[in-house]
């Protein structure tokens, strides 16, 4: 019994040391810029059984220490660990989502974006695409950033991509899509009336008590882009997942609605000619907790069970990615569906000089019938076509083949124009306008979408290109301290004593229950 005692006052007591007094490292060098502070904070800040990267942060640091620019902050996170996620918002900070309020931007929240995609027809007919999102990241943790002297609006860093299609001339274009900084005065996010205007792009509700209508605007004069849109009316707001939520374990996940069926008019303008337009829009709001870049579960055993696994496995993290649309067709009635792969996906085979064969995948999503209800749905979807990226030579889904069995519904999904790359920083997006085509119970049907595939490019093409806005040589080195890694050794021992803590502890309270009542049985009863 004393040596059970023992032994379980050890493991006990060295669990507690683990998550309380594990003293994290700092920079080795002082440091002068906000960014690089905001480096040495996060290494500093005590996170428990969270791999912590010394020599790689002091290379961060010393790099932002020059000064960063509005593009570089936006990439950073790419190259932090998972401590960088203490301090943000996370899947538990709210249980459900109140609107108006959570119109607004999160900005307590590390990543999230509005997104607008629209199809339409101009006086002539001509089909025309419209995508324009505003990707937003919150770059110190709000802990950090009150500390540094950061308001939670000038802590962020926006990025606005915006791209057209005019299938008459097969033409996409692409906006200037600056990254700008609030810190800089450039963005401006409110709500009653809801408001998002990040330099010369905005999204404005003209009422104050509802979304719609709503106002578009975007001036583009390096690129002679301009656009005009009236969002006129939608269908009831859609929550996305489970209530809103798709995902949600252990803090981590996204929180994600919708507004389909937006009929909208207004204009677009390139390089002089005008063209009128009206169709329907698309709109997500969406904003994620430890998925972007990857945090750490808010249950310390959970997180204990990931680093033994991963350590004794030797895996490395895997890179996740997805395809997306959303159709809209002239019964209408509109589906939306996605579906998940990572660069451990075994069909995914989109490198070299040929496309890969045809695949297909599980879907989930929703079907939203006339009057605005939705309804869970599942399928698959065949990608039957593939378009290389110029950039990364990936290829990527440029053809779909739909089937919803529970709906009666298969449809297939072609491109209005030859290429549909949106770009983001060093990540690349197929983003584009479809035609659609098919069958729902037993009778043809047509309508519009949008056909998304993201992080197709690779874990290769990713760090060579952050590196580079990062300003960082491409070298063995260097890549050795930034390529993600499994848990080591010292991480998987902590990991395993906290896990078989609580079996400590149980078994402590049992001995200590036996010992106290040895203690008070009366001398001489039997």
């Amino acid at each position: 019994m004393k040596t059970t005692l023992t032994i379980s006052i050890a493991i006990v007591g060295a669990a507690l040391l683990i998550l309380f007094f594990n003293a994290p490292p700092g920079l080795k060098r002082p440091v002068a810029q906000p960014t690089a502070v905001m480096i040495g904070k996060v290494l500093s800040t005590p996170t428990p059984l969270v791999q912590k990267f010394p020599e790689r942060y002091a290379l961060l640091a010393g790099k932002a220490d020059q000064g960063f620019s509005p593009l570089q902050c936006y990439v950073l996170p790419y190259f932090l660990g998972q401590d960088y996620f203490k301090g943000y918002a996370d899947m538990n900070t709210y249980d459900t989502l109140i609107f108006p309020r959570d119109h607004k931007a999160q900005l307590d929240f590390q990543f999230g974006w509005y997104f607008w995609s629209g199809n339409f027809l101009d006086s002539s007919g001509n089909e025309v695409d419209i995508v324009m999102v505003f990707f937003r990241r919150s770059l110190y943790p709000p802990p950090i950033a009150e500390k540094l002297g950061f308001s939670p609006p000038e802590n962020q860093i926006v990025q606005t991509v915006v791209a057209v299609n005019f299938a008459d001339q097969n033409l996409h274009i692409t906006g200037s899509n600056p990254i700008l900084s609030g810190a800089r005065s450039q963005i401006t996010y409110g709500i009653e009336p809801f408001v998002a205007r990040v330099g010369n792009a905005s999204a404005v509700s003209l009422q104050k008590e509802a979304m719609f209508p709503m106002k578009i605007t975007v001036e583009d004069s390096a690129k002679g882009l301009f656009i005009d849109l009236n969002l006129l009316e939608s269908k009831p707001l859609l929550l996305q997942g489970n209530n809103g939520k798709e995902p949600s374990i252990f803090g981590l996940g996204t929180w994600y609605y919708s507004f389909p069926n937006i009929k909208t008019t207004g204009s677009v303008t390139y390089r002089g000619e005008r063209r009128s337009i009206s169709g329907k829009m698309w709109m997500d709001h969406q904003w994620l907790a430890g998925i972007s870049p990857t945090g750490y579960p808010k249950n310390i055993l959970v997180q204990a069970v990931m680093n033994i696994k991963e350590g004794l496995s030797g895996e490395i993290p895997k890179s996740f990615g997805w395809d997306w649309s959303d159709v809209q067709f002239d019964d209408n009635t509109e589906v939306t569906f996605a579906s998940p792969h990572s660069d451990k996906t075994a069909d995914l085979k989109n490198k070299g000089e040929n496309p890969p064969d045809s695949v297909t995948r599980m879907i989930s999503g929703k079907y939203i019938d006339e009057e605005g209800k939705g309804e869970d749905i599942s399928g698959t979807v065949t990608i039957t076509r593939w378009m290389r990226s110029p950039r990364s030579q990936a290829w990527y889904p440029n053809g779909w083949l739909v089937k919803i069995p529970e709906k009666a519904l298969e449809f297939t999904m072609t491109s209005t124009v030859d290429d549909q790359f949106i770009y983001s920083a060093a990540s690349e997006i197929r983003e584009g306008g479809v035609f659609v085509k098919g069958i729902k119970g037993g009778k043809e049907i047509t309508g519009f979408g949008f056909g998304e595939g993201v992080n197709y490019s690779g874990e290769e093409f990713a760090l060579k290109e952050n590196m580079k806005l990062l300003g960082i040589d491409d070298t063995e080195a260097n890549r050795s301290l930034l390529i993600a890694s499994p848990p080591g050794a010292w991480i998987v021992a902590q990991s395993f004593v906290v896990l078989i803590s609580p079996v400590a502890l149980v078994a402590l309270l049992v001995l200590g229950i036996i010992l106290l009542v040895k203690r008070r049985k009366p001398t001489g009863s039997p």
